[in-house]
This record gives C-alpha cells, structure tokens and sequence, in this order.
C-alpha cells in the first residue's frame, strides 16, 4: 500500500488529487478526494448510486476506454495517456498513470496554460489538427474534451504532443457512442470545434 496521506498533491481537479508516484517518477497516482465522494457519491440520489464499482466507476470506464483505444488504433498514437493500473493507497483505490511531462520532467502544461503562454500559433494549430486526427481514428470516446483535460508534452511513447488526461470514456446510461463510430465522430467534432474556438477566443493577442 502507498502511503499518501502525508504526501502533498502536485495537481488537485474538481474530483481527484494527484501526487508523485513514491517509486517512479515518470508515474503519477490518480485519487479521487474524501470531498468528493462526500458530494458527488454519498449525498446523491439512490439512482446515481448504482454503479457496482462505487465512486471509482470512472476509474473503470477510463481503463475500458483506454483498452479500446490500444486495441482500435494501436498503442504508439493513442491520443490517451497511458493508463499503467491500480494500486491501494492510505487514502483510497489510486489509478496510476503514466506522467506527460516537460522536457525537464515537470507535469505538462494543459492546453489552456499553453496557449496563454505561448499564443495560438501555426505550432499549436498543427497540434490540433494532429490530436484531433488521433481521437477520430482511434474512436476514442471524448466525454469531456476541454482544453484543461488536454496537456502538451511527452512521455515514453514520444512527443511532444497533445495527450488527454482525464474526461474520456462512455458517460451515457444508454452508451449510444460506444454503439455507433459515426455517431461518436460526429460528436467528437462538435466538442473539438467548440474547444478549437473557446481556445482561440482566450488566447493571448499577439
């Protein structure tokens, strides 16, 4: 069991906190806080609560949509970052995943922080276009596609490039993307094309 209790998260999301594998420093721990099992879990309707895997259905869908990805469009171009398993943690079940970093080894920046470091240039544009690419043929189901659950940079698989790190998999009680691949591209563009705009519009005038 990884002791994490004492530790200080190096991010912390609306739902997760995620800290420095004690082991490895190419990997991160992914916990969902006691905040927010309290909200989104305990205190919610009996109907929202069916999920057998518990607060950690998300752990579980993300791990089937990570598989899906590898086995449709392979493992190398996965527009997924790489989801290494499950560990017990002093503060709960932890999803371990691989760390996209920086040249330097610090966490990678997400897109919005990018783009309001670096402006919307013909680099960021061709990034775009190129996860944009990955995500249509590796049918990846973009649940959430925000620019702040995207990261520019690398990892053992290479880059840099943009990589999502949260919100994908089938959030929908009837999984009508899983069932259809036009249906789930048709959506993925709607939701890359309304972040592609949301991106430009926050970008720094050059």
């Amino acid at each position: 069991m990884f002791r994490l209790a004492d530790a200080t998260p190096i991010a912390t999301g609306h739902v997760r906190e995620v800290y420095q594998h004690p082991d490895d420093e190419n990997l991160l721990i992914k916990v969902i806080s006691a905040a927010s099992i309290e909200q989104r879990w305990n205190d919610t309707p009996w109907y929202r609560r069916l999920a057998r895997s518990g607060p950690y259905k998300d752990f579980v869908r993300e791990f089937r949509e990570y598989v899906t990805s590898i086995y449709v469009g392979g493992y190398e171009s996965s527009p997924i970052a790489r989801v290494v398993g499950l560990e017990m943690t002093d503060i709960g079940l932890g999803q371990i995943v691989e760390k996209v970093r920086t040249p330097d080894g610090r966490l990678a920046p997400t897109l919005h922080d990018w783009v309001k470091a670096e402006g919307f240039t013909r680099r960021t544009e061709q990034e775009l276009e190129s996860f944009y690419a990955r995500l249509l043929s590796h049918n990846t189901i973009a649940a959430d596609l925000h620019a702040w659950n995207v990261v520019y940079g690398e990892d053992s698989r290479g880059g840099p490039r943009l990589v999502m790190i949260d919100g994908f998999g089938e959030k929908n009680i009837v999984p009508h993307c899983s069932m259809n691949r036009a249906h789930n591209a048709s959506r993925t563009k709607k939701k890359y094309e309304r972040m592609l705009r949301r991106t430009r519009a926050e970008a720094p005038a050059v």
